[in-house]
């Protein structure tokens, strides 16, 4: 099967920008631990999440890049690091703590590709067979995180697309801001290897 020309469904979404999110719904030692990113992909991943078993894709450009300059200016400083601080800064932290909280034991894929981390972590999702829960989350240039569930069958409610490649070299608009108004309303969402077309 030719991956770039697939019909998929999209079922729920949500997605902050800027304002750091009341994640009130996790135990407090829980929210006192996670970062702002971490708490902005928790929230818009529950938003999202349905229950059960679904495969989890997550994507970040930098991750849990302020943590990590903190261990290491805490490890120039005091001469070690936090262990604490140290588990939660790794790039998969956030999607690691949601499978666990939901008990989720099916598989997860955490994927950082620089300024194509988002329409990657998109593309992953879509090809994925079964339903994905996917995540992006960045906070450096703005905290923002959106999640999806895809899945390849239709459902009430659901918006129907389809993933074409981009041979002819569209104009690309990959940004958070473009897979927004996607969401929203627009009819398509260009990168420069793959288109997504409503229809």
């Amino acid at each position: 099967m030719n991956e770039f020309n697939k019909t998929f469904y999209i079922y729920k979404s949500s997605y902050i920008k800027d304002d750091i999110p009341d994640v009130g719904f996790l135990p407090m030692l829980t929210r006192r631990k996670l970062s702002h990113i971490g708490k902005a992909a928790i929230y818009t991943m529950n938003e999202v999440y349905d229950g059960g078993d679904v495969n989890l894709v997550y994507a970040s450009n930098y991750g849990e890049i302020e943590r990590v300059k903190k261990l290491l200016e805490q490890k120039n400083t005091e001469g070690e690091m936090s262990p604490t601080g140290f588990s939660f800064s790794v790039h998969n932290s956030s999607v690691g703590l949601f499978s666990l909280l939901h008990k989720i034991n099916a598989p997860y894929n955490s994927i950082s590709a620089g300024e194509n981390s988002l329409p990657a972590g998109i593309l992953e999702s879509i090809i994925t067979d079964g339903d994905v829960l996917f995540c992006f989350a960045e906070s450096v240039g703005g905290l923002k995180s959106c999640a999806c569930v895809f899945g390849g069958t239709p459902r009430d409610g659901a918006i129907k697309a389809e993933l074409l490649p981009n041979n002819a070299k569209y104009p690309e608009n990959s940004s958070f801001e473009a897979f927004i108004d996607f969401l929203n309303g627009k009819n398509e969402y260009v990168t420069d290897f793959y288109i997504l077309r409503k229809l």
